[in-house]
């Protein structure tokens, strides 16, 4: 870990989590593994890098993924935990899920046993259903955003980073 957005990032919120690995990256953020130090729990961090973080479109468009996000609350979406910026650093706290991705899995073992695909189909579908119905639409829904929870491969849709909100349909 001694790369400069890592240096500021433990800089800026090291008095309230321990940053540990990064654990993703992509075109929106980078994602640390952290504990957070009061509730001594893990959690997934998703920094802005700065370089973007002066753009006010970019910006936005990041902060509206985590406010979008965190009204959703269901098994198989990472529930965000809280969203803040703090010299400079833009950042959003999310629960972290031990396991790794459907990509990941589908690399490893590219014929997975029916009974996980049937789940998986399943349980995003339900997911993805469930933030429709509230108005928010993902967008980018692929393998390397369904989280496999090593603790019985529950999957887990994450990163809203392009996710639109939208009109919220009655059924």
């Amino acid at each position: 870990m001694s790369d400069v957005l890592t240096d500021r990032v433990i800089i800026a919120i090291g008095t309230q989590y321990e940053i540990g690995d990064e654990i993703g990256r992509g075109a929106m953020g980078v994602v640390y593994r952290a504990t957070d130090l009061r509730l001594q729990r893990p959690v997934a961090i998703k920094v802005l890098p700065p370089g973007l973080a002066y753009r006010p479109e970019t910006r936005e468009r990041f902060l509206r993924e985590a406010q979008m996000a965190a009204q959703l609350s269901h098994p198989n979406i990472v529930p965000i935990y809280s969203v803040d910026e703090k010299d400079g650093i833009v950042h959003f706290v999310m629960a972290y899920v031990d396991g790794e991705t459907l990509g990941e899995r589908l690399e490893r073992e590219p014929r997975p046993p029916l009974d996980l695909v049937r789940r998986v189909l399943r349980d995003v579908a339900d997911a993805l259903d469930y933030a429709h119905r509230r108005g928010v639409v993902h967008r980018d829904i692929k393998p390397d955003n369904i989280i496999l929870d090593r603790h019985g491969e529950r999957p887990v849709v994450t990163d809203f980073g392009i996710a639109r909100a939208g009109e919220t349909h009655a059924r």
